[in-house]
């Protein structure tokens, strides 16, 4: 079927809300002639001409053609509410992912929605609000990687961390921009808890987590930091190398408390991922920004 694409759409509301009598011929408006054929060239072929009876033209042809309505253009809607108007679902802005997020519950005394730590579920952000009021939760731990989010029942987070709520932070299928909607709402209303790789790009992704308050660390970075250097096949000094412009970040910013563990981090080339804090059963602190 035919269509126009979105920054085509936008030309033409453009040239009807204006009534631009005539407009340059680049290859959109070439394309938009063919599919309309609305409009007169120019003698020189440079400039598409539009007489005053033209632009109620171009509505209609766009209202057969697409679905849409050059008075009312808008595609900050989702792909349903595009779909309710035009064939192509695909002009709407709002991504299907886009408005929800992958949580699940840990730490309660009796799970919520009767189900367990290994069950994760996909909501909406205005379900996820409700879920932070109405099941009192006391933190939001985002978490950097799906496989750690899978299995977080296994870290060893502090034993008095209760009534959480878990949300992956978000990447292929699960867009991570439903989870910065979600964290804009509840900044400064809950504690938001960034557990990442221990790393530049890690301690990266927790500076700029929005709303963040603490960041999740091994306790031996405080207690021992040569204990937990001594363990064999932790560290991937090789991962650190390939980290460079994160290294560089964590230079210039304004880490507070977390300064000392980018230092750390530089000085002895480390990359710890979460699968190892984990599959070591190591001890993990939660360290505040400021």
């Amino acid at each position: 079927m035919a269509r126009l694409g979105q920054q085509q759409l936008q030309l033409l509301e453009s040239a009807f809300i204006k009534r631009a009598p005539k407009v340059k011929l680049t290859a959109n408006w070439r394309a938009i002639y063919r599919e309309l054929e609305v409009g007169e060239l120019d003698e020189s072929e440079k400039h598409l001409c539009f007489a005053p009876r033209d632009f109620e033209l171009l509505r209609q042809g766009v209202l057969a053609l697409m679905g849409l309505d050059l008075r009312e253009l808008d595609f900050n809607v989702d792909r349903m509410a595009m779909s309710a108007k035009s064939h192509d679902e695909k002009l709407a802005n709002i991504r299907p992912e886009a408005e929800y997020l992958l949580l699940k519950f840990l730490g309660f005394t009796s799970p919520p929605l009767a189900i367990s730590a290994l069950t994760s579920l996909r909501v909406p952000i205005d379900e996820a609000q409700d879920y932070c009021r109405t099941l009192k939760v006391s933190a939001i731990l985002v978490v950097e990687n799906l496989d750690v989010f899978d299995v977080i029942q296994q870290a060893r987070l502090p034993a008095d961390l209760t009534n959480l709520m878990v949300v992956y932070r978000g990447s292929g299928h699960h867009s991570p921009i439903g989870v910065q909607h979600f964290l804009q709402v509840m900044a400064g209303k809950t504690p938001i808890i960034a557990f990442t790789d221990f790393d530049p790009a890690g301690l990266q992704i927790a500076h700029t987590l929005t709303g963040v308050t603490h960041c999740v660390v091994p306790q031996l970075a405080l207690s021992a930091p040569a204990q937990l250097l001594a363990i064999a096949q932790i560290n991937s000094s090789s991962d650190f190398d390939k980290q460079a412009k994160q290294a560089k970040y964590l230079q210039h910013a304004d880490l507070h408390n977390w300064q000392k563990f980018a230092c750390w981090i530089s000085q002895h080339r480390l990359s710890i991922k979460q699968q190892h804090l984990l599959a070591r059963e190591l001890e993990l602190v939660l360290v505040p920004y400021i």
